[in-house]
């Protein structure tokens, strides 16, 4: 799908740390596809740095699976295959069923509050026909309740797995059950489901830990079963003009 380019604007003086979430934003939102290249040359002129701290971002991202680095071919935004995509869900199915009944025990009346906030912008994101606002989003919510938790290990598990989860929706895109062939898909079939999330609000009102992790591993199932594996192909971005400072 052609979208126009966007280009980011960020402080003068920026740390690593900066320059990797906008790498990681850029990713999430899905202004970088998978397959794209990121050249430490352009990058750096970009944002105004050395090759070598663009390195030492790339490093980090490739440590989380996000980037692919290859001898004398330098990196590239993974493109994550069927398998990936079968074992990331398969991780998510062990943790998050724990996590959201970690929200139950821990989390306060305001971090419910934050989730139905998402729940909302998600919502509209979909009846906008927003495809990267609404995958980005569903993220947040599934973030927002392994922060919730408290379990700073499982979060940080997690972050990673939602990462490669947008790569894989940005790969492959998804469909509803009894759909065939290649017909066009919505912007709702690329995200999670509204309804199944709402569910998971409600069963996390209730207090019904072991209603919300049931309900969370099956959400996480028919995501999985809903992938169509056929790739959508996405135009590359210009990564100079999309980064340049100023």
């Amino acid at each position: 799908m052609s979208t126009p380019q966007q280009r980011v604007s960020a402080p003068a003086h920026l740390s690593d740390a900066d320059i990797y979430e906008q790498l990681i934003g850029a990713v999430l939102d899905h202004r970088l596809a998978p397959g794209t290249r990121l050249t430490e040359e352009k990058l750096g002129r970009a944002f105004g740095v050395s090759r070598t701290r663009i390195r030492q971002v790339l490093v980090r991202l490739a440590a989380e699976q996000v980037v692919v680095q290859t001898h004398n071919c330098g990196a590239t935004v993974a493109s994550p295959t069927p398998a990936d995509a079968r074992e990331v869900f398969e991780a998510r199915m062990l943790i998050e069923p724990s996590l959201i009944a970690g929200f139950i025990r821990q989390a306060h009346t305001h971090e419910l509050e934050c989730l139905i906030a998402l729940l909302a912008e998600e919502e509209a994101a979909n009846h906008r026909g927003d495809r990267r606002a609404a995958i980005r989003l569903s993220g947040e919510f599934h973030m927002k309740i392994a922060q919730g938790a408290g379990n700073a290990t499982l979060e940080k598990i997690l972050h990673e797995l939602i990462s490669r989860t947008s790569l894989i929706l940005m790969t492959f895109g998804q469909r509803p059950p009894g759909r065939r062939g290649k017909a066009p898909l919505r912007v709702h079939e690329h995200s999670c489901g509204c309804d199944e999330h709402q569910a998971l609000v409600e069963a996390i009102r209730a207090r019904d830990a072991r209603e919300a992790a049931s309900l969370m591993k099956k959400h996480l199932k028919h995501l999985l079963e809903h992938i169509s594996f056929e790739r959508e192909p996405v135009p590359g971005p210009d990564i100079e003009f999309m980064f340049r400072q100023g």
